[in-house]
């Protein structure tokens, strides 16, 4: 299923590939470096932000080691579920009470959304409204439905006593335990600092990713223009249900960069260029990090 929806989304992209072929051969290879660093840059401030996130002290090499697994694990299921699911169990072997992980892992994910979402407004207004050409982004009242939808069952749901039984005796009970865990984080400055600035880190790097891929194709498109291309690509493509997007990163990014006006010919290995070290290129140390924490115990 995967390979049928990245084909089905990538294919398309392929139409000039002799031109492609010329751009790749000519590509600047001396910008690698570079994208290797602010690739590997994404797992240290992936650390920051989930040691930020839980009121205990993690020891810092197996919490690095830990992104690393989590960037394999994630591999293995889509919106990142892989990945939640080996930090809350990492955090549960360093003595994390459940609730309290799985609820600190859920505040990591909201700081990624809040950083993400703040470098939209920034990059946007630093590139101005011409960054996107004639890219149209989707119509935002189809978001306002779903929201509607999903307070409507919920509501529905509560009429019916066993529901409400459910809510009231073991939900809300975890719940409290949550926002425990939640208010013990969010009272301590420092550890705000870490899990905001860890989560602003992450976004930052993955974009830089993306400006040095383009520049080593020769595009010409300023870090504002191809932040700005990389922070609404990237949020749109998210709703895509495979792991880490595969298919509709590439996609949204390619058909972003080209209506910013870089030549299909240059979004294209750009944003494979890209991909490959921060997506397929980490699968191996990931799987190596992840039998380490087995065999160490971790998870």
């Amino acid at each position: 299923a995967v390979l049928a929806l990245a084909t089905y989304f990538l294919f398309p992209q392929f139409a000039d590939l002799p031109g492609i072929v010329d751009q790749v051969k000519d590509a600047n290879w001396g910008w690698t470096p570079l994208i290797v660093l602010f690739s590997a840059l994404t797992y240290f401030g992936a650390s920051l932000s989930m040691a930020g996130a839980i009121p205990q002290h993690l020891p810092a090499g197996p919490l690095v080691v830990t992104s690393f697994g989590s960037s394999f694990a994630s591999k293995l299921a889509p919106a990142g579920i892989g990945g939640m699911a080996l930090n809350v169990r990492f955090l549960q072997k360093q003595g994390v009470d459940q609730t309290v992980a799985v609820s600190g892992v859920g505040l990591n994910t909201i700081a990624g959304l809040f950083g993400h979402l703040t470098l939209v407004g920034v990059f946007l207004i630093w590139a101005g409204r011409d960054a996107f050409g004639s890219f149209d982004l989707p119509d935002p009242k189809w978001f306002l439905v779903g929201l509607g939808v999903v307070a409507g069952l919920a509501a529905v749901s509560l009429l019916i006593p066993s529901v409400r039984s459910v809510v009231t005796r073991r939900l809300l009970p975890v719940i409290a335990k949550a926002f425990d865990g939640v208010g013990a984080v969010l009272r301590r400055p420092g550890k705000v600092a870490l899990l905001l600035g860890g989560s602003i880190l992450v976004t930052f790097s993955y974009l830089t990713t993306l400006y040095f891929s383009v520049v080593a194709f020769g595009g010409g498109l300023p870090l504002a223009t191809v932040g700005a291309v990389f922070l609404v690509g990237s949020a749109i493509a998210q709703a895509a249900p495979t792991p880490g997007g595969l298919g509709a990163v590439e996609a949204a990014l390619i058909a972003g960069l080209v209506a910013a006006g870089l030549d299909n010919t240059v979004a294209v290995p750009a944003v494979f260029l890209y991909r490959l070290f921060t997506f397929w290129v980490p699968i191996l140390p990931g799987w190596i990090a992840f039998q380490w924490l087995e065999a160490k115990e971790y998870i």
